[in-house]
């Protein structure tokens, strides 16, 4: 079972599953009992020698953190000391880290030109904020690929700064996020001279070099060999690593990883400018704003609760879940059906979608990953979410990929992917990719849909109301 704190930290987070640990640092998800969200929370050790108004003070900076709004930047919603402890309450963790996608994907340059230019917006609204000096390496950035479209963010939220200050001395080793990894910095961090947004841009340099060629370009034998190829070597041709490389994007890298900051581009709006004006001989993907409008297309408006804001019961049990298995069976099929290659299987249940109408269950959909996307077949693209509502919805009111339940080990939450007929938990419309909590015996409304959430192991279900 995962590790949890049983006591609310500052009085409002209560821990759920442990996403890493480092000792001084502890990344959990939480759920906020004030508000209902689902929120990532990290956990820092302080010095006991550190007194609490100078823990106050390394952590102000977090407050023109707070301030940054962009799809492409995790949000940071609260943070606070607790004992001897500090807590900063984020966006909760979604998708995968880049350096993730790097090592099991093989990134086309369409596709790497598509999450690179999400950096760079992410990183220009950061920017405009006064925020810069920032960690971009792979593991502090996500992509959370739903169907065919990435949504790109970064998740680097000054930490490596914050241990620092705290007095924490690093492993040397590449994923403790309080190294400064040499292969990820630039000149100027290595010298310990002017970091600024000239710092940033080259460390997104560096991305774009590894996404479009699957290495770095600055290796060496020892970190400290390492460092000062950063100071000293050439950029090195991509066309050696990938044959089809334009040279135009040879050229926006050489102008990004510029050994001296006044000659690299002058800010992230410059650099995006650059790399949304290559031009790829063939395109092979399309743009991310154009799969969402292709993808949905225009329905009929269901009747919206955007106005009903009803926050859901509050939790004070823990939830807790113990594996349910079933025998496999299609839920069409009729038992006349079964024939001796039908062998039971048994299979892992998170949870149930249930669809009744009139009172009556139609048809159970099994959850049975821990990440499920709900939506509507694409026969044009032969894309079909893992469940499938398109025979429920006649006036298709779903969107392709409408809504993601996801399960965290402690807990399920659900979140609407900017769907075009919105997605209801009782009478609360949810907002675009902003997690919330379901419950047992939950009520969730896909378009005109509806649905009841069921949880195997907390009996049974009082009947829907059928008005």
């Amino acid at each position: 079972m995962p590790q949890r704190d049983a006591r609310l930290i500052g009085g409002v987070y209560r821990t759920g599953q442990v996403l890493a640990t480092g000792g001084t640092l502890t990344a959990y998800t939480a759920y906020n009992r004030n508000t209902n969200d689902v929120v990532g929370l990290y956990l820092l050790e302080l010095p006991s020698t550190l007194q609490p108004d100078t823990a106050r003070q390394f952590l102000q900076p977090l407050d023109r953190r707070r301030a940054v709004h962009s799809a492409h930047v995790i949000n940071v919603y609260d943070w606070g000391l607790d004992g001897n402890r500090a807590y900063i309450a984020t966006d909760p963790p979604r998708g995968v880290t880049l350096q993730h996608v790097l090592d099991n994907e093989n990134i086309d340059i369409p596709r790497a030109l598509d999450l690179l230019k999400q950096i760079a917006l992410g990183l220009k609204e950061l920017h405009k904020q006064g925020i810069t000096g920032l960690d971009l390496r792979p593991q502090l950035i996500t992509v959370d690929t739903v169907g065919i479209i990435d949504r790109v963010q970064i998740d680097d939220i000054g930490l490596r700064t914050l241990l620092t200050a705290l007095g924490y001395v690093s492993t040397q080793r590449g994923d403790d996020i309080g190294y400064l990894d040499p292969r990820y910095a630039p000149p100027e961090y290595i010298n310990h001279e002017q970091v600024g947004p000239w710092s940033d841009i080259y460390q997104l340099g560096l991305l774009i070099f590894t996404m479009i060629t699957g290495r770095l370009p600055f290796i060496g034998r020892t970190p400290a060999e390492t460092g000062i190829m950063q100071n000293t070597s050439p950029v090195p041709s991509m066309v050696q690593y990938t044959h089809d490389v334009p040279a135009v994007l040879q050229q926006i890298v050489e102008h990004t990883l510029a050994k001296q900051p006044t000659q690299r581009f002058a800010s992230a709006k410059a650099l995006l400018t650059a790399l949304e004006a290559v031009q790829l001989p063939s395109r092979s993907s399309t743009d991310h704003t154009e799969v969402v409008q292709e993808q949905e297309e225009q329905a009929k408006s269901s009747p919206s609760g955007a106005d009903l804001t009803k926050e859901m019961p509050l939790v004070d049990e823990d939830i807790t879940l113990r594996v349910t298995h079933i025998e496999g069976k299609a839920p069409a099929q009729s038992d006349s059906d079964a024939s001796p290659q039908n062998v039971p299987v048994k299979t892992t249940i998170y949870a149930y979608l249930n669809y009744e109408k009139d009172g009556v269950e139609v048809q159970r959909f099994a959850i049975t990953q821990k990440s499920t996307i709900v939506g509507r077949l694409d026969p044009k693209r032969d894309l079909r979410p893992d469940i499938d509502l398109s025979a429920f919805d006649p006036a298709m009111t779903i969107s392709r990929q409408h809504a993601r339940i996801r399960f965290e080990e402690t807990f399920f939450y659900i979140e609407d992917l900017k769907s075009r007929n919105k997605t209801r938990l009782g009478e609360l419309s949810l907002t675009p990719f902003k997690p919330e909590l379901l419950q047992h015996g939950d009520i969730l409304h896909f378009g005109s849909v509806r649905m009841i959430f069921e949880i195997p192991s907390m009996g049974k279900i009082p009947k829907w109301s059928t008005h």
